[in-house]
């Protein structure tokens, strides 16, 4: 299985046929390979802002895929670890 990037193009052009995250889907940043919610997206450039799931500092990634089940459950370890609930 092929991922497909988001990439927004310096120029202000976005391929209409590459996948656009919508707001609150769990994406992973493929350069950090760090999973983040997606809060924002800039209509014109299409470069889009992520902060982690179990909150804290947004960032704006260049290269992101969507997140597969793995990927979830790794933002749920991670968000159940700093509620500190027992497993």
């Amino acid at each position: 299985m092929q991922l497909r990037l988001f990439e927004g193009c310096l120029d202000g052009s976005v391929d209409p046929d590459a996948w656009a995250p919508e707001p609150l889907e769990l994406v992973v940043d493929t350069e950090r390979d760090q999973v983040g919610v997606v809060v924002g997206r800039d209509a014109g450039t299409g470069r889009i802002t992520l902060r982690p799931p179990e909150g804290g500092r947004v960032w704006h990634p260049s290269q992101c895929r969507r997140a597969n089940a793995m990927d979830r459950l790794r933002a749920r370890v991670i968000q159940q670890n700093r509620e500190g609930r027992r497993w």
